[in-house]
């Protein structure tokens, strides 16, 4: 998923991670948390905030810095 500003550019993995990349294809980021494989990937409209979801049924949501703000569980 592009950011916003189309600067960023936020993948999920099947090693349950979400990473950040620069257009030059330089990592900045990696979010770590997910239990299972990361299926996909959005960012906020505002683009401070990406929503990440997975395998295990949950969505996580997390800020630029890699910090884990909420997780939502319920889905089946």
């Amino acid at each position: 998923a592009f950011s916003p500003d189309g600067k960023t550019i936020a993948s999920g993995s099947v090693d349950n991670t979400v990473r950040l990349w620069n257009l030059n294809g330089q990592l900045l980021k990696t979010l770590s948390g997910h239990g299972s494989s990361v299926r996909s990937v959005a960012f906020s409209p505002d683009g401070k905030t990406i929503a990440s979801g997975n395998n295990d049924n949950t969505v996580r949501l997390w800020n630029l810095n890699g910090q884990l703000l909420k997780t939502l569980s319920g889905h089946s």
